[in-house]
């Protein structure tokens, strides 16, 4: 797989290599001073700026980094080192377009193993499974789980995935390559899904997350159940091809405050349509709950005239809307009050 191709090699600031190698910037200055590195490691990879500010080779950075006993996350990847470090970069400048390319490159390639690896650095899962080393070595407490941001399970998660589905459609990717795609994305949300379990509480709000028979793409989902974990939710995630009357059961017998339907296509408006009107015929109006409605098949959806009893349904295109549209309504957050005997009668 080709790297990032530049008549220049890239060059990282003194807080940039004292942040990737998780040093000092006292110490970065030492070992890379004014172009006095170690004979070892070699004199070239290190310059100045006009204004006298030091500029030091990724290159040079990475075999320090080794030569020094400091595991670093780019030495697993090896020549493609330079090219994770720009997406990751260009990640934090909000633009997932290098990273989406990237992993398509490597699922070309069949290095699918570089794929998940990419994806746990990104979510921070490799770095809180270095810390729980960390503390279990010294005793200390263990680490608050970090929630990940919407945008990176947008841009990288849901993007790639786009990407993936539009090459198998096109003839580009065979189906092992989509396979493999889903089997490494679902793997490290089912890894960041284990990360956030320790926040449950006994008063935890409840949602009820599936998609609809006959769709069978469970990680747009699985998505969603992510986001609500990690703002502390119960989600009973149903899995896929749920028939819609089960969905409604569940919400019922769980007391959920929120349900949550992912639609992929070729499902589509009338679908969605078809859902609402049904689930609000079959729904328990003394146990009121609210309705998310996602995913590519609800893009574009008009819920005029159907019949939904508990306010209009929420439709949205990313789960950084649904993650704003949680924090507008906090109160979805309160589980709706058991029905007294006077309400059933």
């Amino acid at each position: 797989m080709a790297g990032v191709t530049s008549e220049h090699a890239t060059t990282l600031t003194t807080g940039d290599v004292a942040e990737l190698i998780g040093i000092h910037p006292s110490t970065v200055k030492r070992w890379f001073g004014g172009g006095r590195t170690t004979a070892k490691a070699g004199k070239r990879g290190v310059s100045a700026t006009s204004g006298g500010h030091r500029r030091i080779s990724l290159d040079l950075v990475l075999r320090v980094a080794r030569e020094r006993g400091h595991a670093v996350y780019l030495h697993g990847f090896g020549l493609d080192a330079e090219t994770v470090w720009h997406a990751g970069r260009a990640l934090d400048a909000g633009d997932p377009g290098p990273a989406q390319r990237l992993l398509i490159d490597w699922l070309k390639a069949g290095r699918t193993r570089c794929i998940g690896r990419f994806l746990r650095h990104v979510t921070g899962l490799d770095e809180a499974a270095v810390a729980s080393r960390r503390g279990q070595r010294e005793g200390s407490p263990g680490h608050a789980p970090r929630s990940v941001d919407p945008r990176i399970l947008d841009g990288v998660f849901g993007g790639f995935m786009e990407r993936v589905g539009d090459g198998w459609a096109r003839g580009q990717l065979p189906i092992r390559a989509e396979r493999a795609a889903s089997r490494e994305v679902s793997e490290t949300i089912y890894a960041l899904l284990e990360r956030a379990g320790g926040a449950r509480t006994p008063t935890r709000p409840t949602a009820v997350v599936a998609t609809v028979e006959p769709d069978q793409h469970v990680l747009g989902s699985l998505l969603v159940r992510l986001m609500l974990v990690q703002r502390g939710w119960r989600a009973e995630h149903l899995g896929t091809g749920l028939p819609v009357a089960e969905i409604v059961a569940t919400q019922q017998v769980a007391g959920a405050s929120l349900v949550c339907v992912s639609f992929t296509p070729p499902r589509g408006p009338a679908d969605v349509r078809r859902f609402v009107d049904v689930a609000g015929r079959l729904a328990d109006r003394c146990r009121p709950y609210s309705l998310a409605l996602g995913g590519g098949g609800a893009q574009g959806v008009d819920l005029c005239g159907c019949e939904w009893p508990f306010g209009t349904p929420a439709v949205l295109d990313s789960l950084s809307a649904f993650g704003r549209w949680l924090d507008r309504h906090p109160d979805l957050a309160t589980p709706p009050a058991p029905p007294t005997s006077a309400s059933r009668a």
